[in-house]
């Protein structure tokens, strides 16, 4: 560590005086627990703090004494017992160590950061040179270090089982038997097959209070918020589509004498139809922003294919845009749904496959993966198609509702088999 790298020596001392004093204390152990072993910056300070969390754990009285008894069996002879005392004497404010712990963290994130932008700058004035992209990949990897430094360790290690069970297992709906919040939805098709009036059909239906397929108001009136990155359609085009979408939920809505929806307040879109690049540290923040800005509860992005701009085949670009992903859905909480286009190989049947195009990756990464498949001999209408088997290529991780068939429908866009509305209704009920 450099001399003037953040730091306080200070809050280390106060901290390790704590613990000894009021390990008794749950907010002190939890506190000094949060600190990890890189985190303290003074030699003395870190042989300390390993001596008493292996202490704690193992359920070993703590005191100056036998803190400095553990030091010298360990072969530590450079902390005198005399300077323990005078920590253990000034420490009176329990209360305190949370904030502690936490100044602690901060600096020790503020280091990393440090740390980040000197090896950056070091690679920008090497003789050898560097990329922008290299860097700005880079300085992302050292962000996200530092923010994971920031965050406390957990103090409590691994959940036992027993524990883990006793928590009521309750499912968090979106929509009841059809999405839970937090989860990965991928619809696939061919190129014009309706998946993108699809996507926009569930989006604005979640938001507009309504069942998806059924157009059933949800009980309760919740008021889910949805956030729509529109990566391949103009505005225009985009505008077209969700006026029309969101008219009929409206209608839906008024069918069975219900308000019009408050669109401003429950959804918001972005459109950048030449894609964004979420290998690129400026465009994971750009949507980020976003997301912290409207706090959704569902997000369309996509189609995927146009959330960077490598072979969309590969394997490493697919991993980090999925990674990125999954890290603002954790921290964020909202379930992701996207598009991808279909490949142009064909099932032992003959029809067309629904799995998605590029990195075998996004067949994985999804709870649900669906595609839209024409009906055989089905007629168009401009060409499109008005009858399509929804397709499950991936084995779904947990049992679902979803319509087995989608028709050209008069109050939404896609309707589902007659026999759809009797399962879905079996599936709230149960609920």
């Amino acid at each position: 560590m450099a001399a003037n790298d953040p730091s306080d020596p200070y809050a280390e001392r106060q901290l390790i005086g704590l613990a000894l004093v009021h390990a008794d204390q749950a907010r002190v152990r939890e506190a000094f627990q949060s600190v990890r072993s890189g985190d303290w910056t003074i030699t003395r300070h870190t042989d300390i703090a390993a001596v008493l969390s292996d202490m704690l754990r193992d359920g070993i009285p703590v005191s100056a004494v036998t803190v400095h008894g553990e030091l010298v069996r360990r072969g530590t002879t450079t902390v005198p017992q005399d300077w323990l005392t005078d920590i253990a004497q000034e420490a009176w404010q329990p209360e305190t160590a949370p904030k502690i712990a936490e100044t602690i963290l901060r600096h020790s994130a503020n280091r990393t950061l440090v740390k980040g932008l000197r090896a950056a700058l070091a690679d920008l004035e090497s003789p050898e040179g560097t990329t922008v992209h290299k860097v700005s990949a880079q300085l992302r990897a050292w962000c996200e270090r530092a923010e994971s430094t920031a965050a406390p360790a957990s103090p409590a290690g691994p959940t036992p089982m027993g524990e883990f069970l006793s928590v009521a297992t309750r499912y968090d709906w979106l929509v009841a038997g059809l999405l839970e919040r937090g989860e990965r939805l991928v619809l696939t098709g061919s190129e014009g097959g309706g998946k993108s009036v699809l996507c926009s059909q569930i989006a604005a239906c979640i938001a507009g209070g309504i069942h998806p397929f059924t157009a059933e108001i949800f009980s309760g009136t919740p008021e889910h918020r949805v956030l729509v990155i529109d990566c391949e359609n103009s505005a225009a085009q985009s505008r077209r589509r969700y006026g029309w979408i969101t008219r009929r939920v409206d209608q839906a809505r008024q069918q069975v004498g219900a308000d019009r929806v408050p669109w401003s307040q429950r959804t918001a879109i972005e459109v950048r139809p030449a894609g964004i690049d979420l290998l690129n540290g400026a465009d994971v923040a750009w949507l980020e922003s976003h997301i912290s800005a409207w706090q959704p509860d569902v997000l369309v992005l996509g189609p995927l294919y146009k959330l960077h701009h490598q072979d969309p085949s590969s394997e490493p670009a697919a991993r980090e845009i999925a990674w990125v992903i999954d890290g603002l859905r954790e921290r964020y909480q909202f379930a992701v749904i996207t598009e991808a286009h279909s490949g142009n190989g064909t099932d032992t049947t003959g029809r067309r496959n629904m799995r998605p195009i590029g990195s075998s990756l996004w067949r994985r990464w999804p709870e649900y993966g669906f595609g839209l498949a024409p009906k055989q001999g089905a007629a168009q209408t401009n060409g499109r198609d008005q009858d399509v088997d929804v397709v499950a290529w991936r084995g779904s991780r947990e049992e679902r509702c979803w319509p087995n068939e989608l028709r050209w429908g008069e109050t939404l866009p896609w309707r589902p088999e007659d026999e759809y509305f009797d399962r879905a209704s079996e599936w709230s009920n149960n609920q």
